[in-house]
Order: C-alpha cells, then structure tokens, then sequence
C-alpha cells in the first residue's frame, strides 16, 4: 500500500522531545520498499472516518500512530504519546493536497527513512526554541493553544480585535477547551474591539458560562496568554519532572477560523511569537490596562441600546 505523510504527521516528528520517537515510528509504519507496514493490532479510531490507531511501543512511553485507510493509500496523520488520541478532529481542509508520498525519491529512500539512525545528541544539550509559530504549511499556532487543554491554569487572556463568536460554541473545540478551563478554575478573559456586525448575542452567552468580557475601542493587538497555575503543578495527571510552564502568544492571528486555522475553510497565512515566560509582568500589566480603560458588557448594551455604537467604535465621548 502506498503511505503518505499529512503535515501534522510531519511536525510530530519533528517537535517530538524523544530523540528516537521518529525512527521507531518510521520503522513500525513504513517497510524498506517504502510500502505499509501490517500489523495485526491495528484497530479502527472512532470518531474519524477511516481512522486507524497502531501502538508503536505500550508501557512507559505508549507511543500511538493515527492513520487513515482511503482505498489503496496509507496517510499517516498524527503520531504521539498515548494522549494524541484524545479529543482528535480529522486533517485539516487542504491537508490531504499537502500530503508527502513517501516513495518520491525511491524504495531506498523509503529505506533510509524508515532505519537511519538516531544521532546521539550531547548530554544536557536541548534542541534549539524556535519561538516563530505558523499557520502554514502546519497549524502550529492552534496547536499551541489546543496542546493546553489538559493544564491547570489560574488566568486565561484572549485579546484580539476579530472574534468569530461561533467557535466558542459548547460544541466547537475551542469554545469546549475555554468552557472546560472555565469549570476546572481558570479565570478566562476576552478583550476584542466592538464588532462591526454590532452583534454582542455570542458575548452575551460567553458572560453567562462565566468568561470575562471587556470591549476595547479601536484595539489592533493579539494577545493569547495562558497562564499556568503554579500552586497546581502536583496535583494527579500531571507528570513529574515535566517542565510546565506559561503561554504567551503575540502577532497577527485574530480569533477567527482562519486566524486559527479552525474550521471547514482556507486557512491564512499568520506569524506569531512565542513571548518567553520572564515577560509575564509587562504582559499582567498590559492586559490590567486595557481591562480597566475598556468596557464590560452592561456599559456595551447601553451604547447599543442609545444608538451610540459608533462612538464606541472609535473611542469619542
């Protein structure tokens, strides 16, 4: 069977904190000739049509391969610790176009891939940060938001001037992920300019689950910071010796679908920076700001209400 790798499957392996994850992935999918692997264990993946999972290793490491079967193709589509299964949506919109044949260079490159040694790397050496987060050709900035789900955190800020309010449905991943943190403690706030549309029902069913809403005049900044909560970091579920820390994301991505590469459409192209975590306090200190000059909901009906919308929209009063 032929087998292609799917953009996310690619970044798996190349994110991966394991320096051997992606040979011993490679070897258990991938046979020399560069065909597809059997293997008796393999079980269907609910939840994806056509989804297949394959246990690479169990016990302390229990590395999982995600994989769709569509006719005589092999996609290999996600690759991780056992938690790469929970709550998985399908590839992308145009992730199927941009999938890598892995016989483009012949069997014996299929080979090399599927048993080219691991490089051993020096003690205490880390693989180099690259703070820089895209959307294309890999999701990187949604899964940097999405890898948060399962984390304790104390705050939750989200500011951006386009909001789509139908992804924070209860029903849509990043609605399920705020609403989630919402009940486990996290104080979760949204910080966005008036909409145009000057529709404010999705904020007012974000108020009532809880999440913070303040209205900024003429804002242009993005903002995504998750703020892990420190006093949580021993509780059951989390593993330890991990490193948790912080998430701070600044640059052009609005909380849209295409901002964040959500949904059933195009993405677009955006870049954002991952703000180390000693920059916390000008961050606490930005987003104090700008809650405290903006306007909470109660202020927003009334500007409604009056038919002054556009004074809010353009901060004259």
């Amino acid at each position: 069977m032929p087998v292609f790798l799917l953009p996310d499957f690619i970044a798996d392996l190349q994110e991966h904190n394991d320096a051997h994850f992606a040979r011993r992935v490679l070897q258990k999918t991938i046979r020399p000739d560069g065909g597809f692997r059997p293997d008796s264990d393999d079980h269907p993946y609910e939840g994806i049509e056509d989804g297949w999972i394959r246990y690479v290793s169990r016990k302390r490491t229990a590395y999982r391969v995600i994989f769709l079967r569509k006719g005589e193709n092999i996609y290999l589509f996600r690759a991780g610790e056992h938690s790469v299964e929970d709550r998985l949506n399908g590839p992308a919109d145009g992730a199927m176009k941009a999938a890598v044949p892995v016989n483009d260079g012949g069997p014996e490159i299929a080979a090399t891939l599927a048993a080219a040694p691991t490089r051993a790397r020096p003690a205490g050496a880390s693989p180099p940060l690259n703070r820089f987060k895209r959307n294309l050709p890999h999701p990187q900035i949604h899964r940097e938001i999405f890898s948060r789900r399962n984390l304790p955190h104390k705050d939750i800020w989200l500011v951006t001037p386009f909001v789509n309010g139908d992804l924070f449905a209860p029903t849509k991943p990043l609605g399920k992920l705020l609403l989630d943190q919402v009940e486990d403690g996290a104080s979760v706030s949204l910080i966005t300019a008036p909409p145009r549309d000057k529709k404010i029902e999705w904020m007012e069913k974000l108020a009532e689950r809880k999440v913070n809403i303040f209205v900024y005049p003429r804002l242009h900044s993005k903002l995504y910071c998750f703020v892990f909560d420190e006093n949580r970091r021993y509780e059951p579920g989390l593993r330890e010796g991990d490193h948790y820390s912080s998430l701070i994301l600044v640059g052009s991505s609005n909380l849209t679908s295409m901002g964040m590469a959500l949904g059933n459409q195009p993405w677009s192209e955006e870049l954002c920076y991952s703000v180390p975590e000693n920059e916390m306090g000008f961050v606490e200190e930005y987003v104090a700001e700008l809650m405290m000059h903006g306007y909470e909901l109660p202020d927003v009906r009334r500007f409604l209400a009056r038919g002054q919308w556009e004074k809010l929209e353009n901060g004259k009063w």
